[in-house]
């Protein structure tokens, strides 16, 4: 498998456990995404263990895919430089700013893409109305890849959405072909 040599314009860094309900979001738009043959990485719970792979791509830009808490139903796209860092309020081991900062990639260049949680059940399937919004949501991540990283005509908005999921995930980070 080849390894990308040059900056990537955009990537979507997927994070979520299939195993807990709905926090199986960004693995089902990993899925997508990928059999579309578009670059994303999948990270699991833990986005930690795609840094060093981040690095190495050097993208001008990443789209963060993860399920919400808090959020309520719809799609929201977040700015990650506008979002406050609330170690006590997201599940991920260490912040998504810092993780990025630690991989090269700005705060600013970084948009999250979620939806609202209604179940994180360990076993249970995601709602129906996630699965659906899985399929929206792939095809605004496509459109942000392919306009190198600009949500097109969105408003971005931080609604007090913060980032799902807290089982250490047994599928971590997906290969990205070059």
């Amino acid at each position: 498998m080849a390894r990308a040599e040059r900056p990537l314009g955009a990537v979507a860094l997927c994070l979520g456990n299939p195993l807990r309900g709905d926090d199986a979001f960004g693995y089902l738009v990993y899925r997508l995404l990928r059999r579309a043959g578009l670059p994303a990485l999948y990270a699991g719970t833990a986005p930690e263990n795609v840094v060093g792979r981040l690095r190495e791509l050097k993208p001008k830009t990443v789209v963060v895919v993860d399920a919400l808490m808090g959020a309520g139903p719809g799609i929201r796209v977040v700015k990650l430089s506008q979002v406050e860092d609330l170690p006590l309020a997201t599940t991920h081991t260490v912040p998504l700013k810092l993780l990025l900062k630690a991989a090269g990639v700005s705060p600013e260049s970084v948009t999250v893409v979620g939806v609202g949680v209604e179940r994180l059940g360990l076993g249970g399937p995601p709602s129906e109305r996630v699965r659906e919004a899985a399929c929206e949501a792939a095809r605004l991540v496509a459109s942000i890849l392919a306009a190198g990283g600009s949500p097109p005509q969105l408003e971005l908005r931080d609604e007090g959405a913060r980032v799902a999921g807290d089982v250490e995930d047994f599928a971590l980070g997906g290969e990205l072909e070059g």
